[in-house]
């Protein structure tokens, strides 16, 4: 499955392929700490199968 890492205004999202947003943050609560965390969740959910695509 594939995941999308976008910023839009002043959030973060992690959205699907069908706009399902799986996560958001606030930009200024984001770290990338935060994310990798949240990325190895989500690879755990797949097995390894999920790709993430950043786009900011």
């Amino acid at each position: 499955m594939k995941f999308k890492i976008e910023k839009v205004a002043n959030m973060i999202f992690i959205t699907a392929d069908q706009d399902i947003i799986f996560k958001a943050w606030d930009i200024t609560e984001f770290t990338e700490r935060k994310l990798q965390n949240t990325i190895k969740k989500i690879n755990g959910h797949y097995n390894g199968k999920a790709e993430f695509i950043r786009t900011f």
